[in-house]
């Protein structure tokens, strides 16, 4: 069974009071829909949740709330930037 890959990514905060309950119903959503996937970003700290689409994922944070008691935040996740020296230069 060929199963897609996720082609949308979102932040999700939570209160991390209710962290068991939100471990179990990440783990019920994974279980349930091969293309929901869950990371969290080394580098940023956020959990990213990733989906087939915006519609997708707002219904799992729906399901979160409703379903275990653990009220999120879906927004954008935040990206990055590096920069780097990319060739050799004269200064004064």
């Amino acid at each position: 069974m060929h199963v897609p890959e996720p082609v949308m990514s979102m932040s999700l905060e939570f209160d991390v009071k209710k962290r068991e309950a939100f471990a179990k119903a990440i783990d019920k959503f994974t279980k349930e829909d091969p293309t929901f996937h869950v990371e969290i970003d080394d580098e940023t700290g956020e959990t990213i949740i990733r989906g087939m689409g915006e519609l997708h994922l707002q219904i799992y944070a729906e399901r979160l709330k409703r379903e275990f008691d653990v009220d999120n935040k879906i927004d954008k996740p935040q990206v990055n930037y590096r920069e780097s020296i990319t060739k050799r230069t004269d200064f004064n």
